[in-house]
């Protein structure tokens, strides 16, 4: 389970960086080169410490005047001051890109996200919690900004520190640099363990926000519902369940979190101590020193070591904080991605409806604006194509439906509605009423049977032509309607109260009939 789930996440690393250098395949290079370039320029410090205190060190002992030596000390010290100078600008150069980049790379996220998600089918939205959709675009876009902007920065300044700082380390005594890296052993397997346990937390918190904004969305706009039921102490103790599963992720994931950079801290305080307390006894005993240098153990070697050390442990613990901010970024990631690579609705159909005039009797398709409209079937066998006008016949044949393979909750079913002829659905609620409206519509395909819409199968018809000619309203809801008529809407004019009906004029229309049995 471990390996899937490193996999899975070593995945979603490789597509989130692949999407950055596709939005930015200029710039994010650019901001690379500049944090590598501020993060060497950073550590190389302890290289002109260590030449300074060398000089200083060999006035002292032959006895010379500083005007010997204060020209080498100042040669130094304004290369170092320009390196910083220098570092500052790459700093301010590459945040100010970083912010830039961040800001972009979310934009066009919610940009793919949106557009995606309006090409997804009606059963990806009547089977995700609408609280858990939006917060896609809060909660998991937010988390994904801190990793960008934050984090792999940071990651990418901390591992070039290291490796620089290692480097430069072994250069002037391995036995030394083998102390300090078994400190940074120890503090990455405390990081492992303590960061580990937190970041399984805020991998949970990240999922438990969702759900708990898609609980709180449902409540929000059932509210009506809920009063009438009497319903209130139920939804208490539902939203007090997904509030203290929320409250319990929260709580560990922060908890580890808090205790792990006080843990680090100390580790890097005993590594110095360490470093301090070898570099004396080697140089009082006159220990060889083993290096790339050839320098012998000495003071000019010690005290950059010391801080070296320190801005080794440094950088290994700024590598904590950023655990979680990655992980809940990865997981926000993972949640956008998914939805991403949800199947978009299919659509094979290929009558279409088009603007039409009557000449001499045929029905002629055309560009203007008629008001009238009719069928275009291009007959796949012979290669002709006819036309049809709408009427608005709806006929089910035999129909069988589930929302599911296993629960059918149309069986069987035939019914018609001829052009101009009303028709009102009524039971009671889960009846199937919104159901029939949904499979006319195609947002739902019938597992069995047929249904023609003017004589011609439904499965024939373009979805966007299909539902350009329907137009439905269900009591309680928002009127749902296509102007697929000239510049009026689909609903015809002679409709009086509430009812479902047909008409030549404006094709299907589903209307709801306030009924004493029921609402549809």
């Amino acid at each position: 389970m471990r390996k899937d789930a490193r996999a899975g996440q070593g995945a979603v690393v490789k597509r989130l960086f692949k999407m950055l250098f596709e939005f930015f395949p200029k710039l994010l290079p650019l901001t690379i080169v500049l944090i590598i370039a501020n993060a060497l320029i950073s550590s190389l410090p302890s290289i002109f410490q260590q030449n300074v205190i060398a000089i200083i060190q060999e006035a002292w002992e032959n006895n010379l005047p500083w005007d010997s030596v204060s020209g080498r000390v100042y040669h130094f010290v304004i290369i170092l001051a320009l390196l910083y100078v220098t570092s500052l600008v790459c700093g301010v150069a590459y945040n100010q890109l970083m912010a830039v980049i961040t800001q972009g790379s979310l934009k066009k996220f919610r940009d793919r996200l949106f557009d995606h998600m309006e090409t997804l089918p009606i059963r990806y939205f009547d089977t995700h919690k609408h609280g858990d959709i939006m917060s896609h675009y809060t909660n998991d876009i937010d988390a994904l900004r801190q990793m960008i902007s934050q984090s792999f920065p940071q990651l990418l300044v901390t591992a070039i520190s290291v490796t620089t700082t290692l480097c430069i380390m072994f250069y002037y005594s391995i036995p030394m640099a083998l102390v300090v890296i078994a400190g940074a052993c120890v503090s990455l397997i405390v990081t492992k363990v303590v960061g580990g346990r937190s970041a399984k937390y805020f991998l949970s918190q990240q999922k438990t926000i969702g759900v708990t904004e898609g609980f709180i969305e449902e409540m929000i706009n059932g509210q009506k519902v809920v009063k009438v039921f009497n319903h209130e102490e139920e939804s208490e103790k539902a939203f007090d369940e997904v509030n203290e599963q929320l409250f319990r992720d929260a709580s560990l994931a922060n908890k580890y979190s808090n205790t792990l950079m006080p843990i680090l801290n100390n580790i890097g305080y005993i590594i110095y101590v360490i470093v301090a307390v070898a570099g004396g006894v080697f140089i009082e005993r006159g220990v060889p020193n083993f290096s790339i240098s050839g320098l012998p153990f000495s003071i000019a070697v010690i005290v950059p070591f010391l801080g070296m050390s320190r801005q080794f442990a440094g950088n290994i613990n700024q590598i904590s904080p950023q655990i979680n901010s990655i992980v809940m970024g990865l997981a926000g990631a993972k949640r956008l991605f998914d939805m991403m690579d949800e199947e978009s609705e299919t659509d094979d159909g290929y009558v279409e409806l088009v603007n039409c005039k009557v000449i001499d009797g045929e029905i002629v398709e055309t560009d203007e604006k008629t008001g009238k409209w009719a069928w275009k079937h291009p007959h796949q066998a012979d290669g002709t194509v006819t036309y049809r006008a709408l009427e608005g016949d709806v006929r089910m044949f035999d129909v069988d439906f589930g929302y599911t393979p296993d629960k059918t909750v149309l069986h069987d079913v035939t019914l018609y509605a001829k052009p101009g002829q009303k028709v009102a659905f009524v039971g009671a609620t889960g009846a199937g009423k919104t159901t029939i409206t949904n499979l006319i519509n195609r947002f739902y395909d019938i597992a069995d049977g047929k249904i023609r819409y003017d004589e011609i199968n439904i499965n024939k018809i373009k979805k966007s032509s299909l539902r350009k000619s329907l137009g439905y309203r269900i009591a309680g809801d928002g009127i749902v309607y296509r102007y697929g008529h000239g510049q009026h809407p689909v609903w015809k004019t002679g409709c009086d109260g509430w009812g479902m009906h047909c008409g030549s004029e404006a094709g299907w229309c589903g209307r709801v009939h306030q009924a004493s049995a029921g609402w549809l």
